[in-house]
């Protein structure tokens, strides 16, 4: 269980380096959401994976209301922000996120699907820390969600395939952010293996992530992208 503090900041823990590193690591989250939701505007296509977007709300959910985070208050809020953010992205999950799926089986029971993915990932996420399973901020719980997320992206650019639809924005907001995320953790959480694997495979395919988006934009994937697309039909 993670321990609550009254301090805005755990410096008694925590130094202030690291906890203004952790502090600019989620700030290139806050980059990512906010190009997340302007592209998805603009484009009328949410690029975020649907799986990703209905763990992320209920991660946020667990974290910002839930549990107390044992870097400080200042960071529980920013989690409880992230969430009210975050629902705004939900929103456009529900109003044309069933663009993402290939199959009319798959987009009739869409939303439906997110509405149950949402609460099962809140209920197993806040056994999961209430077990004793996870960090006092997060990190492996958050992580599990990271490495979908970053998998599941590779999936749904090259089944789509069209970079109007994507934001380079995103791409390197969210790998920066993640980035130093996985500095903090390296420095804080040294003797916890699973985390620092999940760490370094988020990184890895964040940078796959980014090379494939300059890829295709450079017209030499065009037959690999079309060949994905046609197996998605």
């Amino acid at each position: 269980m993670p321990v609550a503090t009254t301090d805005w900041f755990n410096t008694s823990q925590y130094p202030v380096p690291l906890l203004i590193l952790f502090g600019v690591g989620c700030f290139g989250w806050v980059v990512a959401y906010v190009a997340i939701v302007k592209s998805a505007l603009r484009n009328q296509f949410l690029e975020i994976p649907a799986g990703a977007v209905v763990a992320n709300i209920a991660w946020e959910f667990v974290w910002g209301f839930l549990y107390p985070n044992e870097l400080g208050r200042f960071f529980s809020w920013g989690y409880r922000v992230w969430f009210f953010f975050d629902l705004g992205i939900v929103y456009m999950l529900f109003r044309f996120g069933d663009r993402q799926m290939g199959l009319p089986e798959l987009k009739a029971i869409f939303r439906p699907a997110c509405v149950f993915g949402i609460v099962a990932w809140a209920v197993g996420i806040y056994f999961f820390v209430g077990e004793g399973y996870d960090t006092g901020y997060g990190a492996i719980s958050g992580y599990i969600l990271n490495t979908m997320m970053s998998a599941l992206y590779l999936v749904i650019i090259l089944r789509h395939g069209h970079l109007y639809d994507f934001s380079l924005v995103v791409a390197w907001s969210k790998m920066l952010g993640t980035a130093l995320l996985t500095v903090f953790n390296f420095i804080v959480q040294p003797h916890n293996p699973y985390l620092l694997l999940l760490c370094l495979l988020t990184l890895a395919l964040d940078l796959v992530y980014i090379g494939l988006f300059y890829w295709i934009r450079s017209g030499s994937a065009a037959a690999l992208v079309s060949a994905t697309r046609e197996e998605a039909r």
